[in-house]
């Protein structure tokens, strides 16, 4: 068995990852072996990314080039995602609508 993956950047560039996973013995034996195959794509993504990473840290502080990071923006974050849903017995689901917060 085999995992392919490709990881594109952000400037287009990719990089082609292939892990063969072995079978083990026994009952579940495959699944064992797909799961020490993701773990071994992982750790080829994170050796990837790691020299990446640390030149957004170098370049210009927590938001790199995707812009700054500001006080409070995991508050905005929190209520764009409260969402007030009401249960109709009668018929499929109401419209989602969000809740305006002052």
């Amino acid at each position: 068995m085999e995992l392919r993956a490709e990881l594109t950047g952000r400037d287009g560039r990719t990089w082609p990852l292939r892990v063969r996973c072995e079978a083990e013995a026994g009952a579940g034996g495959e699944l064992r072996g797909l799961q020490r195959g993701l773990e071994k794509l992982q750790e080829q993504v994170t050796e990837l990314l790691a020299p990446l990473v640390q030149q957004e840290r170098e370049a210009g502080g927590r938001g790199g080039p995707r812009g700054e990071w500001r006080e409070g923006d995991e508050d905005e974050d929190e209520n764009e995602n409260n969402i007030d849903v009401k249960a109709n017995a009668d018929g499929p689901p109401l419209k989602r609508t969000k809740v305006q917060q002052s």
